[in-house]
């Protein structure tokens, strides 16, 4: 139990960690919309680090949440 409370906890800080990487560090790309970040450096971390399913969980949500509240997700 205590831990897959840690694993949790892991998760959720590395989700965050990946959306303000993501929301932040951002250089935008001309004629496309799109951007580059430095995203993608924390979420090769939490695969690393929390294996592959919560490592995906992570990335996903993360990812996810700054395309949302960046106004990126049509």
């Amino acid at each position: 139990m205590k831990n897959n409370v840690r694993l949790l906890i892991y998760t959720a800080l590395m989700t965050a960690l990946v959306f303000i990487t993501t929301s932040i560090i951002k250089i935008p790309i001309p004629f496309t919309g799109g951007y580059i970040h430095a995203g993608d450096m924390c979420i090769f971390i939490a695969g690393i680090l929390l294996g592959p399913v919560h490592g995906a969980l992570a990335a996903g949500i993360g990812s996810a949440m700054a395309d949302f509240l960046g106004g990126y997700a049509q």
